[in-house]
């Protein structure tokens, strides 16, 4: 028995209008489709994501070392602001002024070096974010597009492919006879 008759009979099953067997191929088709993806695509994207996961943790891991670091620096200035508090006390009067415009320059400088700090890790992390998620798009919308690719592949061969050319001839010649 050929191997192509029960693909040239389920076409002319198909052609012949049966509903039920039109049912049974595409359910058949989409179990076959969620299987597929299922099985292949579904462990893939999982490892991607863990992956990127696994990124971006690093990068939280970043930024919160950043983060620290920039607590040690502010803490260090204030530590370097009351000294200069208390070496101003000391000074006389005349000095006494320009002691405490020093601590105030000093003191608004450490505010916004750490303000700067701050604001540079949280633009990173929305920057990092967006980036994930962007490229968790990218990633989804190509794995779904090879996977339904490889789908059209593995349905199409040359019995199937060839009735669907005759159909087709079929229907010009009939529409040039009109």
């Amino acid at each position: 028995m050929n191997a192509s008759a029960p693909a040239l009979s389920l076409v002319e099953g198909l052609a012949a209008g049966g509903a039920f067997q039109m049912f049974a191929v595409q359910l058949l088709a989409f179990i076959l489709l969620a299987w597929i993806l299922w099985k292949f695509v579904r462990p893939a994207l999982g490892k991607i994501l863990d992956e990127r996961s696994r990124s971006i943790e690093e990068t939280f891991r970043k930024i919160g070392v950043e983060t620290d670091k920039a607590a040690e620096e502010a803490a260090r200035l204030k530590e370097q602001v009351a000294r200069i508090g208390e070496e101003a006390r000391r000074i006389d009067g005349e000095h006494r002024e320009e002691a405490r415009q020093q601590c105030a320059q000093v003191l608004s400088e450490s505010r916004a070096q750490v303000q700067a700090a701050k604001e540079k890790a949280q633009r990173e992390i929305r920057i990092e974010r967006d980036k994930a998620i962007l490229e968790l798009r990218e990633q989804a919308a190509d794995l779904t597009l090879r996977a339904a690719e490889r789908l059209v592949e593995s349905a199409m061969n040359d019995d199937v492919h060839q009735g669907l050319v005759d159909k087709a001839l079929t229907s010009l010649e009939a529409v040039k006879k009109q």
